[in-house]
């Protein structure tokens, strides 16, 4: 008989389920685990049809909106009646902005109106020398983005009453800026953070009355010019990511297109060791009510208090990414009681927030540091 295993990892013979295997050696201590696979891509599109009816739990990396709220469209309802948790977004995309928010509601003693978030990354001790992403997180994009247009629909299935408006509605910057917050040169985040955050948010307003915090992310830059070439760059990828031939010379020449950030070999061992991030983000908000209410009503004043926190680690992609999917794994066996109802489709946010997820980050070399920054 086989043994039965605690975790399986999939996509393992995979750049970043290598990565994984490794990290799980001493995050996954005194468990027993196995890893398996051949292709990604094949296997993530039925292991969660495959999990809610075998009742496996289930996490992954995966950063596309579109496949995100499609599981949850299709398998919530079944997951939670087979007492199983499905969480997608476990890695860089997007556990430090949703466990971001979550630590900052958990330390801002008040009420948290919006937040904005300033994602940075910088190459130390010299520069690169190898590309700096590997081709299977290019490939992703591309098809995140050629899928980018069925969300409308999907959300119209999913969501059949609007959130409703709170005041202040925090405005959007403009396209190119300076943040006085960073001190950097600052575009929108063109990844799968704010929309993470805001299925989190939604889920902690139905689930649990709380008021949803607005949110907003960027991405910052040293300088105004490599700034206007990312815009530049964001813009052709996006379009050409659109029509088949585009995605079709995007995937054949991805070194090409990407100016050598891309390879199928990805980065090295010693630059991604060199890869520091840091996710900066500002909250503001009311000092707390004298009676408790999540109602907007109970605030005619602007917002006075803000919290600034930063999260930060290094080797984003390979190695927190790794970790914080694993440590998410670990979370679900060991603290299935502090999630919630009996499982479902959830963002990270919506199931870890009152878990020691971000606790259980902290610990390893290549997991995530949470601190407050200033509180005023």
């Amino acid at each position: 008989m086989v043994e039965k295993l605690d975790v399986i990892i999939f996509g393992a013979s995979g750049f970043t389920g290598k990565h994984t295997v490794f990290e799980a050696i001493s995050v996954l201590t005194n468990l027993k685990w196995g890893v398996a696979g051949r292709n990604r891509i094949k296997l993530e599109a039925i292991l969660e049809d495959i999990g809610t009816k075998a009742g496996t739990h289930h996490v992954d990396v995966s950063g596309e909106p579109q496949y995100m709220e499609t599981m949850q469209l299709k398998y919530d309802r079944e997951a939670q009646e087979k007492n199983v948790y499905i969480v997608s977004a476990c890695g860089f995309d997007s556990i430090p902005a949703d466990m971001g928010m979550i630590f900052i509601e958990k330390n801002f003693d008040g009420v948290v109106n919006s937040v904005e978030a300033y994602l940075q990354s910088d190459v130390r001790g010299g520069p690169p020398n190898s590309a700096a992403i590997h081709y299977g997180t290019w490939e992703s994009a591309v098809y995140g983005l050629a899928h980018a247009d069925e969300l409308r629909g999907i959300r119209s299935q999913l969501y059949t009453e609007k959130l409703p408006k709170f005041q202040p509605i925090l405005k959007h910057r403009p396209l190119i800026f300076r943040s006085e917050i960073v001190n950097g040169i600052c575009l929108p985040f063109p990844g799968s953070d704010r929309s993470v955050v805001m299925r989190s948010q939604r889920f902690l307003y139905e689930k649990e009355g709380k008021r949803p915090i607005q949110m907003h992310a960027y991405v910052v830059f040293r300088t105004w010019f490599i700034a206007v070439c990312a815009a530049c760059f964001f813009v052709m990828f996006g379009m050409t990511a659109k029509f088949s031939f585009g995605r079709k010379i995007l995937l054949k020449y991805p070194k090409f297109f990407s100016m050598g950030l891309i390879s199928h070999e990805g980065p090295s061992e010693s630059q991604m060791e060199r890869t520091y991030f840091s996710l900066t983000m500002k909250a503001l908000g009311w000092p707390k009510p004298e009676r408790s209410s999540n109602s907007v009503k109970e605030f005619r004043d602007p917002p006075t208090k803000t919290l600034t926190v930063k999260i930060s680690g290094i080797n984003p992609g390979y190695g927190a990414t790794c970790v914080a999917l694993l440590c998410t794994a670990v979370i679900i066996l060991k603290e299935s009681d502090k999630m919630p109802g009996t499982g479902g489709v959830l963002s990270p946010g919506a199931a870890f927030a009152k878990t020691s997820l971000i606790s259980e980050l902290e610990k390893h070399e290549h997991g995530m540091k949470f601190e407050i920054f200033a509180n005023k």
